[in-house]
Parts: C-alpha cells; sequence; structure tokens
C-alpha cells in the first residue's frame, strides 16, 4: 500500500478524528502499523457514549487538518457501525480484507501480512514490562491482572423547552367621566309699582317678543388607543449541579499456588 499522508507516531498519538461533517468522532487509542512496511496503516477511534468502543479507521483516507488532527472522508454513524474486529494487537489479513470492503478501499492482492498494533509511543499500549527481572533469570509463566474502572461520562438532553406566545383578551372597562349641560333657569322678580323702575318702560305695540335660548351639554366620546403595558425577557442560563454516579466493576486477583517443597525466591518491585 502506498500511504498518500506522511503519518507518523508522533503526529497521530493524540490525535482527535473529526468526520465529513467536522463532528467529532473520538480520539485516536491505538495506532496498527503494516508488517511489510513498518508505516501506520490504522487507528483505532475510541466511540459510543462513554467512549468505551474502539472502532478501526484506515489511514489512507485520512488527512491532517488544524491542530493536527485528522479529518475523514466519512459520517460518524458510518464509522461506528464499522466490523466489529476485537483490538487484540494483530488483524488478521481476512479482518483487514473486511474493513477495507466496509470502508470502498482497495484492498490490494499482495497483502499477506496484517498490520499490528504499535506497544511504544501511543497512549493506551505501553511495552512489555521486564524491569525487575534478573539477567539471565527465566520469566517462564506469567499472569496479568486487569481491573475496571468506572468510565463517567455526559450527555445533553432536553429537559423543556418555554415558548412566549400572545393572546387577545376582551374585557368591559367603566370609566367615571364628568360632564358638563346647560340647564334653564326662571326667575321671576316683582316690581314695586310705586318705584321709579315700574314707571320707565312702555308697552311694544309690534306685538309678541320672542327671544330664543340655545342650551348646551357635553357627552362622552369613546375612542381607543394602544399602549404597552409590559414586556417580558426569556433567556437561558446555565447551573451547574453534581451528581453521584455508581456501578460495579470487577477486579482480577493472583493467588500462587505450589504443591511440594518449592523455592519461591523472587524479586519484588
Amino acid at each position: 500500500m502506498t500511504m498518500t499522508n506522511n503519518f507518523n507516531l508522533e503526529n497521530i498519538d493524540g490525535a482527535t478524528v473529526y468526520d465529513q461533517n467536522n463532528d467529532k468522532v473520538g480520539d485516536v487509542k491505538e495506532v496498527y502499523l503494516d508488517d511489510q512496511t513498518g508505516e501506520p496503516r490504522f487507528i483505532t477511534v475510541a466511540t459510543g457514549l462513554f467512549g468505551m468502543k474502539e472502532t478501526f479507521v484506515p489511514l489512507e483516507a485520512a488527512n491532517r487538518i488544524a491542530d493536527g488532527d485528522l479529518k475523514v472522508p466519512y459520517t460518524k454513524d458510518f464509522i461506528k457501525d464499522a466490523p466489529n474486529v476485537d483490538p487484540d494487537g494483530h488483524i488478521e489479513p481476512s479482518e483487514e480484507r473486511q474493513i477495507f470492503e466496509y470502508y470502498s478501499l482497495d484492498f490490494g492482492a499482495d497483502r499477506t501480512a496484517a498490520p499490528t498494533r504499535d506497544t511504544e509511543g501511543i497512549a493506551g499500549a505501553p511495552a512489555a514490562d521486564t524491569q525487575g527481572v534478573a539477567a539471565g533469570q527465566d520469566v517462564g509463566e506469567q499472569a496479568v491482572a486487569h481491573e475496571e474502572h468506572l468510565v463517567v461520562g455526559k450527555e445533553e438532553r432536553v429537559v423543556g423547552q418555554a415558548r412566549l406566545r400572545k393572546r387577545v383578551v376582551t374585557e368591559r372597562q367603566q370609566v367615571e367621566v364628568p360632564v358638563e349641560r346647560e340647564e334653564l333657569v326662571v326667575e321671576r322678580e316683582q316690581i314695586d309699582e310705586s318705584s321709579p323702575a315700574a314707571r320707565a318702560g312702555t308697552i311694544d305695540d309690534t306685538g309678541e317678543v320672542e327671544e330664543t335660548i340655545t342650551l348646551h351639554e357635553e357627552r362622552p366620546v369613546v375612542g381607543k388607543e394602544t399602549v404597552a403595558t409590559e414586556k417580558v425577557n426569556v433567556g437561558k442560563r446555565k447551573v451547574v449541579d453534581t451528581e453521584t454516579v455508581e456501578g460495579d466493576v470487577r477486579k482480577e486477583e493472583i493467588d500462587v499456588e505450589t504443591d511440594g517443597d518449592t523455592d519461591r525466591r523472587g524479586t519484588t518491585r
């Protein structure tokens, strides 16, 4: 296989993988080297809700982007659904072909050696520990104990929604309005016949005398105007709470049983 990108262990270790929509897929966990060329050929990416699943992605289609991260021309869901191959340190040619066919890449007819996981320089895959064994000492059978740790992640979900909606409500109002009106006031006053005022006038020979007095009154006139009465602002704020999660984890313990007179000399580290 001819590599289309100049990848090496230093610039892959710890990189983040993004899909074709620039959505984060996960972080690089393992690097698998080509047994024939020694070049990086596959990576495993931590996916799943808590990043506990590792999915194989071929480096042939990857491209380097800003900050040393990788971008692949697949969607995040497509990568998650890749064939489930156990990351046991070595990929058989049949498993390698299965991965390449899933990603529609050319496997090549001359593939006889499969990639092997790199055990140096990549986080999560330490080299074999031989420290503490004396020179020339036969290591013999070894047993490795494992234990489970809780891996806790976070997911965001919708817990509620708020909508602003206006509606028109009709109500009847009563308003007291002061109004004015004119009333006719008739006053009659007797005149003393012996007074000068009683002898000052004469009878009008023209006939009847008519005078019109106009009365006025105010009446309420009802109109309407629109005024603002309330303003509602709705926003969001983040509140940090602490929740406790728990789960059962298992661990392996190694017991050494001997029969007969066995010399149990050893080294303590």
